[in-house]
């Protein structure tokens, strides 16, 4: 295994377990990769957290110097612009001694996938590694910068060399044969670097609060399946333990109305996934509103591009007896389902589209301070297949016409479920936890159970190891392998894979470790 230094948090890692940081700590997971902490793919378990040193607020920070310099900094600015009107554009807060915090995190992992019919020496291998590093700039309350890059090496993949799989393995179902990688991000060695995040956050009389730029925004409620995620350009593969998408550039408005806890939220998002954008036309609008009905938690959100059918957005939440439920409805237009056939032609939904999850979790105390954390969760995906007979006619409209977006891992089936158990820092091991996890595709009758194990020692230190068992139909999503027939059709497949057998041969069991250290 290979040493990466990596910054920020660790997203969507443990099942109903995150810890909560105040406006001084560094950066929460909704800073760094946007929407609400959520259990993660297959159950990987989040390490508790470790507490940072605040940021010295700025009516206790004793600097006598700090102090007399803002005295001289007001005289100058009275000289310059006045008093009274002039002047109230100018921060009456005094600077922290410390404005910007660099954070870093050190993450690496090594990984197995046994191949039904291949002897260990033939099993997967792979390395990943990750470097993050952030710049949080908080001079006042009320203005802050961050920047967040990222960069990836993995020694077992190939060189940075293009082939034709390159961008099909990284996105479609061949990432789910190694599920516990970091697939949305890079498939060569590297290192690959990428910009993650990068903007700038303020108010407006503290009634508007704005953020410019390369961000997360993350909608919806569901905790595996993200349907209503359109301010993200890429889907999220729920088996990675890392979600590392980069934000998306834009700008929004949020403007709550606190009397009554709502909140309504205005988009430009200046970035598109597959063209640029120079002119006006280009940039695409998006609004949602958040409210609070009889206790309920009701969300609606609309994503508007001009020349395209709007998409949109529903979701609720709401506590029933012990049960937190939560549901969400994506309505699309079925030109985002176009599919290209080689021989057959192209194949659309006429129409919209509906894709729906439903859910519900439950926690209960077993001691004094212990608890345990379980969870069910359903997908419906009407433009999704009902069995895995399709597949086939999907990997050639993927490798032959190019079109990577024609398999998708976890959007393959029509229905899909997911259970879970977490035990977080169970009795005495309060730095430890346990999470189960089972995800299926239910329509093609595949399946993977994952047991992860999480325990953090020497304050910065986790420790982490997994093993997943697939099972199942085999040729489905989740015991997947090239049919013998497209194989022999297309030879040059096997020359763009590191490990032909990873595919040619389906999944049977995973096994990994991780380190990793918070700074």
């Amino acid at each position: 295994m290979r040493l990466a230094v990596v910054a920020g948090t660790l997203a969507l890692l443990a099942a109903g377990t995150a810890a909560a940081q105040t406006l001084g700590d560094r950066p929460s997971e909704q800073d760094m990769f946007g929407g609400a902490s959520t259990p993660a793919p297959a159950g990987a378990p989040a390490p508790p957290a470790v507490p940072a040193a605040p940021l010295p607020s700025p009516a206790t920070t004793p600097a006598p110097p700090a102090a007399s310099a803002a005295a001289a900094g007001t005289e100058r600015d009275q000289e310059l612009l006045g008093s009274g009107e002039e002047a109230k554009f100018l921060s009456g807060y005094v600077a922290p001694e410390n404005p910007l915090q660099i954070g870093g995190q050190l993450y690496l992992r090594a990984q197995s996938t046994a191949s039904g019919g291949q002897p260990p020496d033939k099993w997967s291998f792979s390395d990943p590694s990750l470097l993050d590093l952030y710049l949080d700039a908080r001079p006042n309350p009320r203005v802050r910068g961050f920047i967040l890059g990222r960069m990836s090496y993995d020694p077992s993949l190939a060189p940075n060399v293009s082939t034709p799989m390159a961008g099909f393995m990284s996105t479609g179902a061949l990432a789910g044969g190694n599920p516990t990688g970091f697939s949305t991000f890079s498939n060569t060695r590297g290192p690959a670097t990428l910009l993650d995040q990068m903007w700038i956050r303020f108010d407006i009389e503290q009634k508007v609060f704005i953020t410019a730029g390369k961000q997360h925004v993350r909608w919806g409620t569901g905790h595996f399946w993200q349907p209503t995620d359109y301010l993200h350009q890429q889907k999220r593969n729920p088996l990675d333990v890392f979600d590392a998408r980069p934000g998306t550039t834009m700008l929004k408005l949020n403007v709550p109305w606190e009397e009554k806890g709502w909140n309504f939220y205005g988009f430009a998002i200046a970035e598109d996934p597959n063209s640029p954008t120079p002119t006006l036309r280009q940039v695409a609008g998006a609004l949602r509103a958040e409210v609070v009905l009889a206790g309920i938690e009701l969300g609606a959100d609309t994503y508007l591009r001009r020349d395209q059918k709007p998409r949109f957005g529903f979701d609720a939440s709401t506590g029933i007896w012990d049960f937190d439920v939560y549901a969400d409805v994506a309505i699309r237009p079925g030109d985002d389902f176009v599919h290209d056939f080689p021989g057959i032609g192209i194949s659309t939904f006429s129409g919209y589209e509906t894709q729906a999850v439903g859910g519900l979790t439950y926690s209960r105390k077993y001691n004094d301070n212990d608890m345990w954390t379980a969870g069910i969760e359903y997908f419906y995906n009407h433009p999704g297949y009902t069995d895995a007979a399709a597949y086939p006619d999907l990997l050639q409209d993927a490798f032959v016409a190019g079109n990577t977006d024609a398999f998708p891992f976890f959007y393959l089936g029509r229905h899909y479920g997911a259970a879970y158990v977490s035990f977080p820092a169970p009795y005495s091991w309060n730095y430890t936890t346990f999470t189960l996890s089972t995800l299926g595709n239910l329509s093609d009758q595949s399946f993977v159970t994952r047991l992860d194990y999480s325990v953090t020692f020497l304050t910065h230190l986790t420790f982490q190891a997994f093993a997943g068992v697939h099972y199942g139909h085999i040729g489905g999503e989740f015991r997947f392998r090239l049919p013998p027939d497209f194989v022999a059709a297309y030879p040059a497949i096997l020359t763009a894979l590191p490990n032909p057998a990873s595919l040619t041969d389906y999944p049977v069991a995973d096994l990994g470790v991780a380190l990793l250290i918070k700074i």
